[in-house]
Formats: structure tokens, C-alpha cells, sequence
């Protein structure tokens, strides 16, 4: 069963979320912000990230490069609504691996998650 850290600050975005994924056989660590991120990978290491943009506390950008700067190579895809014509070039300089614009069907993004694992 593959693990994903689900990092969403919208509760219930979040558990909507966590649901769809648990039904789709994936073992889910849900949080509401990116301050334990990097501890929570070194107890128990993921296979995927999944983490909306905006957060509280620090930004998902921020996010992603600070968990790459901590040397942790697992996949990340990030989840936003915003819709700027730089976003996809500033996602992938941060480090992510793949930008997924909300609403986004989830059939779609289980098969991207797959794709990316697959990679």
C-alpha cells in the first residue's frame, strides 16, 4: 500500500480528500500545515506528497524547497486554484514534481499520483 502525505489547510478539502484516497488503497497522513513535514517524513517516509499552496505559516512553494533542501527526493505534487501564466515554470524551479490546478477531477489525479509513482 502506497503511502501520501496530504498536506491541505482546508479541513474539509483535507478529509474529502484523505477519503477518496483511503477507498483508492492508499495509506493517507493528512496535516493542516507544512510545520512538521520534514519530521513527520523522517518517522514514517512517504511515497508521495500532495500539498495545496497556500498554507498557513509557510506557503507550499516554500515548502517544497525546503524539503528538498533537506535532502528528501520523494515526489511532490502541488494542488492550487490560483491560475497564473508562470505558475507551472515556478512550481517545477521549486522542485515539485508536478502542478495539478483545483478543481481537478479525482479520478484524474489518482491516475496522475500513479503516473508520477510509476516514473
Amino acid at each position: 500500500m502506497h503511502h501520501v502525505v496530504l498536506v491541505e489547510d482546508d479541513a474539509l478539502v483535507r478529509k474529502l480528500l484523505e477519503k477518496r484516497l483511503i477507498a483508492a488503497g492508499w495509506r493517507v497522513t493528512g496535516l493542516r500545515d507544512g510545520r512538521s513535514l520534514c519530521e513527520k517524513l523522517a518517522e514514517d517516509p512517504a511515497d508521495l506528497i500532495l500539498m495545496d499552496i497556500g498554507l498557513p505559516h509557510i506557503d507550499g512553494l516554500a515548502l517544497v524547497e525546503a524539503v528538498r533542501a533537506q535532502g528528501i527526493d520523494t515526489p511532490v505534487m502541488v494542488l492550487t486554484a490560483y491560475e497564473l501564466p508562470h505558475l507551472h515554470a515556478t512550481v517545477r524551479s521549486t522542485g515539485a514534481n508536478e502542478l495539478v490546478q483545483k478543481p481537478y477531477d479525482t479520478e484524474d489525479l489518482l491516475h496522475r499520483m500513479a503516473r508520477l509513482l510509476a516514473a
